[in-house]
This record gives C-alpha cells, sequence and structure tokens, in this order.
C-alpha cells in the first residue's frame, strides 16, 4: 500500500462519507509513483461495508470530482478496473520515507544495516496511530457506553438462521443484511423483537435495512400487545420498547437518506 496516498486522503481529500472509505480503499492498495491500483466492485463493497448502489454512487462522484481517474487499457488480474489518485501524485506525508508498498519484516528477526525499498531503516520505536484521549474519543466512548456494541456472535446466529431459512427469496447480499442486524441490536432493540421484524420482512421478501425494519416494527406494534414481548435472559419487560426501538429506527433512516 502507499502510505503517502493514504495520507493524501486523510489530508487533502474533499470526500465524505462512502467516497472517502471507497478513496482510503483505494489509496490502501496503490503502488508505484502514479498512484494506481485495481479495485473491483466487490472488494470496495466489503472494504467500505457500504451498499453496492452506494459503492457505485461514490465512485462515479470521485471520478467526477477529479480526485480519481481510471487507466484506459488497463485491468486487474480479475478484469478489475484499475485506478489513480491524480492529485496524490508526488505528495509526501510529514516525516515519513518515500512511498512504496510496505514490505513484511523479516520473520527471522535480523535486522539489515541497510534501508528497505519502502525508505531508512524504522525506528523500533512505533508511533501511535492516535491520542487515546481527546473530544473525538471522548465522544466516540460517550457513544459505546450509551449504545454498546452488541456481541458478534449474536449478529452472527441471526443472521445465520435467517440466511437458512429465506436465502433463496432475497437478492441482497450477507454483507448488507448483517449491517442492519447490527446496527439494530446496537440501537438497543430487542433481540427477539428483532428476529420476529426480521421473520416478517423474510415472509414479505422484502429486503432488510433501517426503513423496512421500521415497517415492521409498526405492523407487530399493530398485532402484538406488548405484554406478549418475551424479553431476553436477564431483562425485564418494557411497555414502551416497541416506541423507542420504531424511533431509533425512524432516526437512522432519516440518517442514511439526508
Amino acid at each position: 500500500m502507499s502510505l503517502d496516498a493514504q495520507d493524501w486522503v486523510w489530508t487533502q481529500s474533499k470526500s465524505k462519507g462512502t467516497a472517502r472509505l471507497v478513496l482510503l480503499a483505494i489509496a490502501d492498495k496503490a503502488t508505484g509513483a502514479d498512484c494506481s491500483a485495481y479495485a473491483g466492485t466487490t472488494m470496495l463493497v466489503q472494504r467500505s461495508n457500504a451498499a453496492r448502489s452506494s459503492v457505485v454512487v461514490a465512485v462515479d462522484n470521485l471520478l467526477a470530482s477529479g480526485e480519481l481517474a481510471v487507466t484506459a487499457g488497463a485491468r486487474g488480474p480479475r478484469g478489475e478496473t484499475v485506478y489513480r489518485l491524480p492529485l496524490a501524485v508526488g505528495h509526501r506525508r510529514e516525516g515519513g520515507p518515500k512511498s512504496g508498498p510496505v514490505q513484511n519484516p523479516d520473520p527471522s528477526g535480523i535486522r539489515t544495516p541497510r534501508g528497505t525499498e519502502s525508505g531508512p531503516p524504522r525506528s523500533e520505536n512505533r508511533t501511535p496511530t492516535g491520542p487515546e484521549s481527546g473530544p473525538h474519543n471522548q465522544k466516540n466512548a460517550k457513544h459505546q457506553k450509551e449504545h454498546p456494541t452488541p456481541p458478534d456472535d449474536l449478529t452472527t446466529q441471526m443472521l445465520t438462521k435467517w440466511w437458512e431459512q429465506y436465502a433463496r427469496t432475497t437478492a441482497q447480499s450477507k454483507t448488507t443484511i448483517r449491517r442492519a442486524i447490527h446496527d439494530a441490536l446496537t440501537n438497543g432493540l430487542d433481540a427477539n423483537i428483532l428476529w420476529q421484524a426480521l421473520e416478517r420482512l423474510g415472509d414479505l421478501n422484502k429486503p432488510i435495512t433501517g426503513g423496512t425494519l421500521t415497517f415492521a416494527l409498526s405492523e407487530l406494534r399493530r398485532a402484538t400487545p406488548s405484554a406478549e414481548v418475551i424479553p431476553l435472559r436477564g431483562q425485564q419487560p418494557d411497555t414502551d420498547l416497541f416506541d423507542r426501538a420504531m424511533n431509533r429506527a425512524r432516526t437512522r433512516m432519516q440518517q442514511e437518506t439526508s
């Protein structure tokens, strides 16, 4: 990867949101002085954890802005498009060595007295990637405290179970469904209620998104008395659970469409 290309994205690029993630993913694979890299849409979707349509729009916007360009006539080993970051050419990060691929450390632990291709010998003291404290990290810590990240195994279990039942009826990828489940659990939605909503959407052959989950929760609200909701072990039934869950889902949907 080109550390200089990544540094240019962090410090100079005007891209935002998904477009910025896509540009970073390409910069991560960039090699050579022309800051070029091959990248397929599938890889960009996986790395940005965004919907395929969002990635396609992001690439189009980056091409229109001039921060990304396509190398005509060039293809990757599997037919991928070859991109360039033209504005990053010649950029050097402050205090960094000449741009180039990062070399894997020698497993023998023996350090050579001469520099590698990517720069002079590196010091054993690693530069920290960022401060452990500060307004930004404090804000993230507060958000994580209010909305703790759900266990990955619970998200995986729900995704696996839903996929076994409805995989043949959906055109969605597992990545987008996993994201919707993870976000719902992160926002505090009870897992039992979420599963009922997932089953409802599966029966209706509807995609799993923040908007469709709101729709399913609304139907469950009308059809199921709150007293019949089965809480998770260690939790108490909450008569306002549906209302809070729907409000969170609506807020997320508004954020996604804004």
